[in-house]
């Protein structure tokens, strides 16, 4: 009796041109832009409570949030 984990594939699996594989898909980006900021913004407000800093950590979080984001949408769609 055969396992399927016993016998090695050779067969690959389906793939996608390269063109199609970093395809600029504008929500991607969008969404990208968008959760940065907001997800180091709530990481900030975490922060402040903890260190009770006022907004300090909020404004730092939403800016490095924000830098973040542009840097991953500009390596991921960006570059050509």
């Amino acid at each position: 009796m055969s396992n399927r984990f016993d016998q090695e594939s050779t067969e690959a699996g389906p793939t996608a041109p390269a063109d199609e594989v970093m395809a600029a898909d504008p929500q991607q980006a969008v969404g990208t832009l968008l959760a940065g900021p907001l997800t180091w913004g709530l990481i900030g407000i975490g922060a402040d409570a903890v260190f009770d800093t006022g907004r300090l950590f909020l404004a730092l979080g939403i800016v490095l949030g924000f830098v973040a984001s542009f840097y991953v949408v500009y390596v991921r769609f960006g570059r050509e």
